[in-house]
């Protein structure tokens, strides 16, 4: 059955606290990360069971939610429902660590255009298929043509990093566009082939190639970030638009040739050696450790930290090591899943296993990881182990990739290079076997399965077990909240799709009404429990007896007041009875500093239908609405 994301979009922005919570969102290939206010009021077991949700990760400040293949869909309806806030960092104001926050800077600067570099590096292994082949003339313009349309994405890597830098650092994109393209300016690269000496004001400038080179922008544009603030902060308004660019330009370029851009190159080289040594200790051990630990790394969220290093060592080698250990731990994780499809016996798990196993194949390993393995846990651990022996292959062989790509069957030309067919074989080994054997263990090893579960409970339910059931269902049937709700506040009730928030109006959070308040008090609707409480006392959840959940949102962006205004008289978990005062609200307050003060009173759940009781209602005395 094809997933609804539009839907899925619309319980997760409810599960996540509404727009008021949401910051900011962005995706990657497999995940939608959002910068979220509060976490701490977001269920995550209520986000994870959402349709098309595969699983949640916490991790550099965001709150991922992976989704799999479908992100982009996910994101579109996402977007539709919350403001973003473009200045929304995940890392301010919050306490995480230093390794945690150069993760979010990583994923966030090359997150946005990684296919397109693995699209480059792909032609580039086509072409190198093709030459192999004799199928193409190398001194013909269509290879030539060719050939620097695959290598372009990497010449211009930092005008790449610059534009997503500057949204992360919060720089003008143009300013950090121009001082990247100053460092691959012809007329730059023309004096660094000179190699005469070049000085400026006195200074003898380091004359490096800059051209793919990752850490230097990276130094570059965050500095500038300070820099342009700084002259936004002093200049006068009359001459700020023109003379904080200039400034910032002016300044920012020389002091990268001179300081920011030698330290990067510095700093970058170091890594990336650090790294290459180590494989060159002993390449098996190596791809031990690759093949078995990659996706545990992925699990946790801090597989970008090995961006910069790929990525550096494509620049520097033209080939890089890691992307040919990394391609078995992939495999072996869809092979994984693929055991677990030839093993269950349950109808449910067969197909989200076999569709994990064949996004795993073309390279997107969250939903048979997420989906499949981690949740069976033993047939993770089977992939880890495959992925570890099949790494040890591709070590042995010294498997490498000539062009960036992320590992797939779809990718694999980007391991070939005429000349080298001995380390290709030795991928194409190294990949077969960490499939091959996630298969066999997970078969051999096992996992529990739901089905032959199922079995036995539905073969041991007595005539007693479904008497009890049937007094249950009485008991809730007898206990249940009527389904005319009364008013939690008194004043005057209109349609929700008559209120001022486009949110609400458009019925995407629930159906219900809105309340234009005589005064600050509201009160509980009816008899239940408080599921969530926003700090800021603008907003509760409530859900009676039988699950039926209400949300009641006090005022129109109203979470900018930063709970001046409101005073909370209930917290998470609190049981209350019809009556019971919730909130105290400053009404004055709110209409002075210029907030509409509505009150909206929905259902959360966007498949109720209500019929409205309009016009004046006293709280808790009369019936705001009727749920039908």
């Amino acid at each position: 059955m094809a997933i609804d994301y539009q839907k899925t979009a619309r319980e997760l922005v409810k599960e996540l606290g509404g727009n008021d919570n949401i910051s900011n969102v962005t995706h990657c290939a497999t995940r939608l990360r959002f910068i979220l206010k509060d976490e701490s009021i977001v269920n995550k077991e209520r986000v994870a069971k959402i349709q098309g949700v595969i699983t949640t990760v916490q991790a550099g400040g965001q709150f991922q939610v992976v989704i799999g293949n479908h992100v982009k869909d996910a994101y579109q309806f996402v977007t539709e429902l919350v403001t973003v806030d473009e200045n929304a960092d995940s890392t301010r104001n919050k306490k995480v660590g230093i390794v945690s926050r150069i993760i979010d800077v990583i994923s966030a600067i090359f997150a946005p255009f990684l296919y397109t570099l693995a699209a480059c590096g792909i032609l580039q292994g086509i072409l190198g298929v093709l030459v192999a082949l004799n199928a193409i003339d190398t001194t013909g313009g269509t290879y030539q043509i060719l050939n620097f349309i695959s290598w372009t994405a990497f010449t211009f890597l930092p005008v790449l990093i610059s534009v997503t830098a500057s949204k992360k650092f919060k720089v003008n994109t143009y300013i950090a566009v121009v001082i990247a393209c100053a460092l691959v300016c012809p007329d730059y690269i023309a004096m660094v082939n000179a190699g005469d000496p070049v000085h400026f004001l006195g200074i003898k400038v380091q004359l490096l190639s800059y051209t793919s080179s990752v850490i230097p922008i990276i130094l570059s544009i965050w500095v500038a970030s300070y820099v342009q603030r700084f002259f936004e902060k002093y200049l006068p308004i009359v001459i700020r638009n023109l003379f904080t660019p200039m400034f910032t330009i002016a300044i920012m370029v020389p002091l990268t040739l001179l300081a920011f851009g030698p330290i990067g190159n510095a700093v970058g080289g170091a890594i990336g050696g650090i790294y290459n040594t180590l494989y060159n200790l002993n390449p098996i051990i190596a791809g031990i450790v690759v093949g078995g630990l990659w996706e545990v790394l992925v699990i946790f969220g801090v597989h970008w930290g090995i961006t910069p290093v790929t990525v550096g060592n494509y620049a520097n080698l033209g080939y890089d090591t890691f992307t040919g250990l990394q391609a078995s731990a992939v495999f072996s994780q869809a092979g994984a899943a693929f055991g677990v499809f030839l093993k269950t016996k349950d109808k449910e798990l067969k197909g989200v296993s076999a569709s994990a196993a064949l996004t795993g194949f073309f390279g997107i390993t969250e939903p048979a990881i997420y989906g499949v393995n981690l949740r069976l846990k033993k047939p993770m651990i089977c992939g880890c182990i495959a992925g570890a022996v099949g790494g040890a292959v591709g070590g042995a062989f010294r498997a490498v990739s000539w062009g960036y790509n992320m590992p797939g069957i779809a990718t694999l030309p980007a391991y070939f290079k005429a000349g080298h067919a001995t380390q290709f074989i030795g991928l194409l080994l190294s990949i077969l076997v960490a499939f091959v054997l996630g298969t066999v263990l997970t078969i051999i090893v096992g996992f529990e399965d739901n089905a032959s579960d199922n079995t036995a409970n539905d073969s041991e339910n007595s005539e007693a077990d479904i008497e009890a059931d049937n007094e249950n269902a009485a008991a809730k049937i007898t206990n249940a909240v009527p389904s005319a709700l009364s008013a939690p506040v008194t004043g005057n009730v209109i349609p929700v799709n008559q209120v001022k928030d486009e949110a609400f109006a458009s019925e995407a959070m629930g159906k219900g009404v809105g309340i234009q308040p005589e005064n600050g008090k509201v009160y509980a609707p009816f008899d239940g429990s408080i599921d969530a409480v926003f700090p800021t006392g603008h907003l509760v959840g409530m859900s009676d007896v039988n699950g039926t959940q209400i949300l009641i949102h006090i005022g129109i962006d109203t979470v900018k007041l930063e709970g001046r205004g409101f005073e909370l008289k209930v917290a998470q978990g609190d049981k209350v009875k019809k009556g019971d005062l919730l909130v105290e609200f400053d009404k004055n307050l709110l209409e002075k500093e210029g907030y509409d003060s509505t009150v909206m009173f929905i259902v959360s759940d966007p498949t109720k239908n209500v019929n409205v009781h309009e016009g004046r209602k006293e709280a808790v005395k009369d019936c705001a609405f009727e749920i039908i």
